[in-house]
């Protein structure tokens, strides 16, 4: 009945436990159109199903969008494969026959996506700035709303009659600027004695009705509201049915609206349905709304399981005390997880009424609750408390004895007064705008500014300032930019005033309030109106265009302004006391000097302004780390918040999206919000609730074995040792030849890096044993979040399973299970693997798990002081604890029933590759990656080292020197990371530093000659070879993506039929720069119209695509507009990303391929996640690698096989072209002919007499003229008018041209994405380009392995929540340094260009390897 209810049903009858085995699972992408089965495979039956069990969510207010539900399934057939057991370690693999349960989801079809209409015209007005109110609609908007929020009506009232001049009176945007300015009224009017009820109706007749402005639903909740609470006795009476009366009159969707409001209070609510005694039976009171569910907040916290319950769903936050900070010696970090500490806790509630697990699990909420107490409060007092302390000792002015926080303390202490003063500035600027200059930069952030505190600013600038400077110098060559930092403080300002901002945290029981509401109305009726079903199913869903839906988010320039002010602030007072000894009378001299200064240097020959922190300071820094404010979102100790909306879920008091978006793109948000809305997600989301139900302790066993060694500075097991092994490159003499140097100066940067790095690495270290210290005695929870593709990630970064070794193993499941029949041999196994022995067979790697069971024992009992045999494993931390598990299990008086807690992994075999492999059903590609059964596990790295081993010793014996250098020395370990990127685009460059690491470590004594200057230039000839034998082995694969780069390259060079019309309506005279429902300026000419509108035609269509879980996926890739912003610091260039800039073509043709497989194995994931828990499995994963207890390896190896046979079983291919072609019909492409070709000289020369154009390369190029001809002639042909369709006939254009030569071979072939093994790219865009892959390839090898050393350093730098992960897709190119001979392609002047319907190229040919043979297959996923 409610929409939390539904929600709840679909989850538990979506794991209920089957009664025997597993079901098969179930896609909802089930179109069998356009199936690409080879002849052999056997044909899938096909039919309809719906269920009825899936949240149907009622519209909301987000840009139109068409959904375009997708049709039709497919029963899946039994293998006709016997099963073959694991020779007595699985059970038979054989599929039974079963029913299909909550793995399946309703069938969709893919020539009817989910399409936001929004729209692409890039030109918006430009309101002038006039006392700091100016800028384009959205900035308008934001704007009035942080009015409102701090109270400064007047100030909102100039902003909404600005919009109301810019927009047409009948635009949505108008009429929700005055609905929000209404509330703020009423709001005002509740709060104080400033705003009357006379003032509300004021503006509403004399704003609104006198302007022909149409009130919608929410105007006319307002004004009954105001009229309930502003009013007594008859004249309310008057005025509730004086706004009834209206509301009847605007139809049977407003009536309903408005009186399912959930903006009515119970009171409010009980009222207006009385009031209507000819519509409505008399409603129950309020107090009985509250048995039927209605939430009321005083109601549902009269019991602890209802207050639990109410702070489960987000519909109350507790008010817990907060816990006294003590203990000197600890961080930031350490003060917040002081909590756990014995005798600082939340007190025990044993005086509430309840049950002792009632009470448990109060006590455990009330405890998350404070986790998520501001993090800024708690730095502040922790500043305070060190700075309290050293005074007490007596030492406050010694600065060698000062720590880092209690400087912080004393700068915040300087900073405060300052932005008090500030504050006060501002506030007296906006009171008065006539007493201040119009430049006055307060009057333009003002509003936001008063948003927040003085001390929350000035924490601000504390931490953000010092972690700026602290992340800057671990490694990076790149310059301290003050406009960086300021718009990191911006961001982090925005985001505090976002979290504690009310509307979000009562978005639930708003929805539940309406649904409820709506029942009740249907109770109610007496018959006189008709009520839409609370599930009603909208096939199509018409909702209000709401561009600004993001409101409260701070415009760029106000963050880049706010930030500098701070900045500017706390130079001023920020300083240290500096001590030095006088070196002629030895006197210890003092002076203050200041922490920070800023100066300007030239960067790639441009000026930029750099932060510059004191030398002692900076010294400072490299003892005291810093822990990052975002770093608090720490592990939860309840089950997270179930996911029910974009920022529903997770975090209880803390606002998290649901799917991380890659700089704020819009058009993300909007279709993660729309199918969110929509239910399409429901399973995506229901998955993220499943990895975040999995309860995790920390392995104490292991956990004292790192701490010993951390305290020793034993570097064991990849832990920074006390003293690093590095040496500092002597300096040569004076006279020194420039060659000598010019080296000594090369090895001196690699030495500054790698200290830096491991400096970097021992505080990341520090913060992760901090938190396992502190969670040493708890069971805790990982809630997850999406990227844009819909891969799975933790939210809290320091600690949690998809870190490196050290990580993982510190961790366990907080649940264990008995060990049973396989487990124990599973255990063994996995140990195996974990060091290094994963390559033989399932056997094999059980025998050489018993064959070192003396150094099993030895590592367990003796992990440092023994031989230390864990220490050599690949994964040294994971292999000791699964050594501890082993010994603790074969310990017991019977291992069957030792209860394990250890996780067991089963990783797929280079899991991109697989899934190329099974999309184009390439045999010799399924069997390198383990697809096709094989009595041992095929490994893609050996197969592709022995090829490189060959292709170097043939080129040795014919005289390379530098295949000379390297025959024999090619391993393994040298060619793993490439192969494993390649397939998720990694460039040429970054090939090229990938093999040059691994090649210092085997040549530690290089030394540098003149044939061989440097290890990159082996390292150049490696990765060459490596690109070459990948092109020999996956062909299928290449298919598969030079079909996915032609598409795309289609999609991103055309225009929708927006564009088209809004050329046509050009070129016939109507010129409209801007969209229809904006007002145009009198003041402009016709000439600077027809330039906007022009600017409109360029190509803004990004490729986007459903993933089989239906999710959205929109690649954000666009080429950004820059804006400078003058600020009291400096003139900052900011980036303002719109859903209308031009798509950035290069970057969406190398991206798409390898985001579609990552869509695709984001997919594998949540389905098995899913099915798992329905088994009753405890399920985590990183990415590609699945983790469950030893016991239940079988059962998960069949889910897995059984959902990537589901996924690829489908035509896949096929329903992504269907999906193309629906959702970008009616688009026209800009396709390229050969100069060369008739048809293209017959174009040219109709160009040169029908447009007048000259010169033999204009003529080869398409014009939007001759586009907006040829949609002319094609709505004539479509004329049912006979006359019309004869104009049609006649007409020529370059597009009849080449339709009517019918030759399809004028056409040049599209452009490609970089393939794999592919290593050169032309070289002028490896010129442009190659300046970029730097960038690139750390993103892609974040991609492609979880626990990439990458991923730690990011979750100390800015963005703190791992943006390394979220925005790990490619932007690549091959840089052609080593290239095999390309396929000679025609030059610019070789090549014309003619407008074509936008349609795509036919799907390759499938290959003759049947999917369902992997389930024979045992090293799939092992």
């Amino acid at each position: 009945m409610l929409a939390r209810a539904a929600r709840r049903k679909l989850r538990r009858d979506a794991f209920r436990p089957s009664p025997s085995n597993l079901e098969q699972l179930t896609l909802p992408w089930l179109c069998p159109a356009q199936m690409r089965w080879a002849a052999s495979a056997r044909n899938v039956t096909t039919g309809q199903f719906h269920d009825s069990r899936i949240q149907k969510i009622q519209p909301s207010l987000i840009p139109r969008f068409e959904n375009r539900s997708l049709a039709t399934s497919a029963d899946v057939q039994p293998s006709q494969y016997a099963g073959t057991p694991f020779e007595g370690l699985m059970q038979s693999w054989t599929p039974e026959t079963r029913h299909v349960d909550a793995s399946r989801m309703p069938s969709f079809n893919p020539s009817r996506p989910l399409i936001i209409h929004a729209s692409l015209a890039s030109a918006t007005p430009q309101a002038k700035l006039k006392n700091g109110i100016g800028g384009d609609p959205a900035e308008l908007h934001q704007n009035l709303h942080a009015c409102l929020r701090v109270g400064r009506t007047d100030r909102a009232a100039a902003i909404v009659q600005r919009l109301t001049d810019m927009y047409q009176p009948s635009a949505a945007e108008v009429v929700n600027a005055h609905n929000v300015y209404l509330q703020g009224l009423l709001e005002a009017a509740q709060n104080t004695s400033e705003t009357s009820m006379e003032d509300i109706e004021s503006w509403y007749e004399k704003e609104m009705v006198a302007k022909a402005i149409q009130p919608n639903g929410q105007t006319l909740v307002t004004l009954l509201r105001a009229s309930m609470a502003l009013v007594k006795g008859t004249e309310q009476n008057k005025l509730v049915r004086k706004y009834l009366h209206l509301v009847q009159g605007q139809g049977p969707s407003v009536f309903e609206e408005v009186n399912s409001s959930p903006e009515f209070s119970d009171e409010e609510w009980d009222t207006l349905i009385r009031a209507q005694p000819d519509i409505f039976e008399e409603p129950p009171s309020p107090e009985e709304l509250v048995k039927d569910e209605v939430v009321n907040e005083e109601t549902i916290l009269s019991t602890p399981l209802g207050r639990a319950m109410a702070l489960e769903h987000g519909l109350i936050q507790d008010k817990v005390k907060p816990v006294a900070q003590k203990g000197s010696g600890l961080k930031t970090l350490q003060n917040v997880l002081s909590s756990f500490e014995p005798g600082k806790a939340i007190p025990f509630p044993h005086e509430m009424e309840g049950t002792e697990e009632e009470k448990a699990r109060a006590y455990a909420y009330m405890r998350q609750i404070e986790l998520e107490k501001n993090a800024i409060e708690a730095a502040v007092v922790r500043w305070k408390q060190e700075d309290e302390k050293l005074k007490e000792l007596g030492i406050h002015g010694v600065f060698q004895s000062k720590p880092l926080q209690a400087w912080m303390w004393q700068w915040y202490s300087s900073l405060l007064p300052v932005m008090q003063k500030e504050m006060a500035e501002v506030k007296q600027v906006l009171s008065d705008p006539s007493s201040a200059k119009n430049s006055d930069e307060r009057l333009i952030y003002g509003p936001y500014l008063e948003l927040g505190t003085p001390e929350k600013l000035s924490a601000l600038a504390v931490q953000c300032t010092l972690h700026f400077v602290a992340s800057g110098r671990r490694g990076s060559t790149q310059p301290l930019r003050t406009s960086k930092l300021a718009s990191q403080i911006g961001n982090y300002f925005q985001q505090e005033i976002s979290r504690s901002h009310e509307e979000a945290k009562t978005k639930t029981l708003r929805r539940r309030r309406t649904a409820v509401r709506k029942e009740m109305l249907s109770k109610l009726s007496k018959g006189q109106m008709e009520f839409s079903p609370v599930e009603e199913p909208a096939e199509q869903l018409e909702v209000a265009t709401d561009p600004f839906s993001e409101m409260q988010q701070f415009p760029p320039h106000i963050k880049a302004r706010i930030g500098a002010l701070v900045i500017e602030k706390l130079l001023q007072t920020a300083t240290i006391t500096v001590t030095r000894e006088d070196p002629r009378t030895g006197k210890s001299l003092k002076s203050v000097q200041p922490a920070f200064s800023i100066s300007s240097i030239f960067n790639s020959g441009k000026k930029i302004m750099v932060l510059t922190p004191h030398y002692d300071l900076h010294a400072r820094l490299r003892t005291d780390p810093i822990v990052d404010m975002n770093a608090l979102r720490l592990p939860m100790l309840v089950e997270p918040k179930p996911w029910t909306g974009y920022q529903e879920g997770g975090y209880y008091t803390k606002s998290e999206p649901v799917v991380r978006t890659k700089s704020s793109d819009e058009a993300q948000r909007m279709y993660a919000i729309s199918a969110i809305e929509k239910g399409d997600m429901s399973m995506t989301l229901a998955g993220l609730d499943v990895l975040g139900r999995v309860p995790w302790q920390i392995n104490k066993d292991v956990f004292e074995v790192i701490l010993e060694a951390w305290n020793k500075g034993d570097g064991v097991g990849g832990l920074v040792p006390e003293d690093i092994p590095l040496e500092r490159p002597a300096e040569p003499a004076a006279d020194a030849p420039w060659a000598e140097r010019a080296r000594w100066m090369r090895k001196m940067k690699e030495y500054e890096n790698a200290k830096s790095g491991f400096h970097s690495q021992k505080c990341f270290q520090n913060f992760q044993l901090e938190i396992g210290r502190a969670y040493l005695n708890e069971t805790f929870y990982y809630p997850h979040n999406l990227d844009f593709r819909g891969r799975a990630y933790p939210i809290p970064p320091i600690l949690n399973h998809i870190g490196a070794d050290l990580a993982r193993g510190m961790l366990k499941f907080g649940k264990g299970k008995e060990l049973g029949t396989v487990g124990l041999q599973w255990l063994k196994v996995h140990l195996a693997n974990l060091y290094g022995y994963d390559k033989a067979s399932l056997k094999d790697r059980e025998h050489f798990t018993m064959e070192h069971i003396q150094d099993i024992y030895d590592s367990a009992t003796n992990p440092l002081t023994g031989k230390r045999w864990w220490a050599s494993a690949e994964d040294p931390w994971q292999c000791l604890a699964c050594c501890i598990e082993l010994k603790n299990a074969l310990d017991s008086p019977d291992p069957a029933q030792f209860v394990s807690h250890l996780p067991v992994h089963q990783d797929g075999t280079c899991n991109g590759l697989q899934h190329y492999a099974a999309l184009g059903g390439d045999r010799a590609g399924a069997t390198q990656v383990n697809l096709e059964p094989g009595d041992k596990p095929q490994d893609i790295y050996t197969g592709v080292a022995e090829l490189v081993r060959e292709a170097v010793a043939e080129d040795a014996k014919a005289g390379d020197p530098v295949a000379q250098f390297l025959d024999g020395k090619i391993t393994r370990k040298v060619v793993k990371r490439t192969v494993m990127t390649n397939v998720y685009g990694v460039t040429f460059q970054g090939a090229k530093l990938q093999v040059y690491d691994e090649l210092k470590p085997l040549f530690p004594n290089f030394e540098e000659s003149r044939t061989m200057p440097t290890l990159m230039v082996p390292a150049a000839y490696i990765a060459a070879q490596i690109f070459n034998a990948l092109a020999k082995i996956f062909n299928g694969a290449r298919d598969i993506q030079d079909w996915l780069g032609q598409c795309c390259t289609r999609i991103t060079t055309s225009v929708t039929p927006e564009q088209i019309r809004n050329m046509r309506r050009h070129f016939s005279g109507d010129i409209q720069a801007y969209d229809p429902k904006y007002k145009v300026s009198k003041q402009k000419s016709a000439k600077t119209l027809a330039k906007t509108s022009e600017k409109n035609w360029e190509f803004k269509s990004s490729v986007i695509w459903t993933t089989p879980l239906k999710m959205p996926v929109v690649q954000p890739y666009r080429d950004t507009k820059l804006e400078r912003v003058k600020t009291s610091l400096q003139t900052i260039t900011i980036v303002k990303p719109r859903i209308t800039d031009a798509v950035s073509k290069r970057k969406q043709l190398q991206a798409f391929p390898p985001n579609f497989i990552h869509s695709l194995d984001a997919s594998h994931m949540i389905l098995s996640a899913l099915k798992c828990e329905e088994e009753g499995l405890t399920f985590a994963a990183v990415h590609d690698s699945f983790w469950t207890h030893a016991a239940d390896v079988p059962t998960l190896s069949i889910v897995l096989r059984d959902a990537f046979v589901r996924m690829h079983s489908e035509d896949i291919i096929g329903r992504l072209a269907a999906e193309f072609e629906a959702r970008y019909s009616g688009s026209m492409y800009r396709a390229v002919l050969k100069a060369t070709s008739s048809v293209a000289k017959q174009i040219a020369q109709w160009r040169r007499e029908n447009l007048g154009i000259t010169g033999y390369r204009a003529q080869m190029e398409a014009t939007f003229k001759e586009l907006a001809m040829e949609a002319d002639r094609q709505e004539l042909l479509k004329s049912e008018d006979p006359e019309e369709r004869k104009k049609g006939e006649a007409m020529v254009t370059p597009t009849s041209i080449f339709f009517s030569s019918q030759d399809s071979s004028a056409l040049e072939q599209d452009e490609k994405p970089t393939l794999l093994g592919q290593t050169s790219t032309p070289r002028k865009s490896a010129a442009k380009n190659s300046a970029k892959d730097a960038e690139i390839d750390a993103d892609v090898e974040a991609a492609a392995e979880a626990d990439i050393e990458g991923v730690e350093d990011r979750a100390l730098s800015d963005s703190a929540d791992l943006e390394v992960e979220a925005d790990s897709e490619v932007d690549v190119d091959i840089e052609g340094e080593v290239e095999s001979k390309p396929k000679k392609k025609l030059m610019r002047s070789q090549t014309g260009t003619v407008w074509l319907p936008l349609t795509f190229p036919a799907v390759p040919e499938k290959g003759d390897w049947d999917v369902r043979r992997l389930k024979e297959s045992k090293y799939f996923f092992s």
